[in-house]
Formats: structure tokens, sequence, C-alpha cells
């Protein structure tokens, strides 16, 4: 349950950033949770494809590090990605 919430904050901040920098997809993202976490490759794109988002995909690199960041906390690290001169 708490893996779900945090995946949809996880989900929330990445397409607010994207937004922010005008990212139209993203080709590498690098997030830590703590190290309890369930959160995981295949559980970020299952969340995102779950929604119909084009943002991230088959060709998104995605690397999730344990760390001690907290509880329900998830740290992005970086993205990178294609981006709109708009």
């Amino acid at each position: 349950m708490h893996d779900t919430f945090l995946n949809e904050r996880i989900y929330e901040a990445l397409l607010k950033l994207c937004q922010e920098n005008k990212v139209l997809k993203l080709n590498k993202v690098n997030i830590a949770v703590n190290i309890d976490s369930h959160i995981s490759e295949s559980s970020l794109r299952e969340h995102f494809s779950e929604r119909n988002n084009s943002l991230l995909g088959e060709w998104t690199e995605i690397i999730v590090e344990k760390q001690d960041v907290g509880k329900l906390n998830a740290v992005i690290k970086s993205i990178e990605g294609e981006s709109t001169d708009e």
C-alpha cells in the first residue's frame, strides 16, 4: 500500500519536473528509495503504463538505488530526456 502511494508521488514529481523543463521523453531516470522499499524499475514502468503516459517507455533507463532516505521518501537524483525548444 505504501509503495503504491510512493509510486504515485514519484510519478507526479516526474511529470512536474518534465513539464517545468519541457521534457517530452525521458531517456534516463535515477531515483533513490528507502532500503526497505519495494519500488523498482518494473513498478515504475507499470505505473506509467497504467496511466497511458508515453513520457517513460522501453527506451528509458531506470536506476533505483536503495539508500537510507527515510520511509515513504524518494529522491529524484537525475533525469535525462529530450526536450522542446518552445
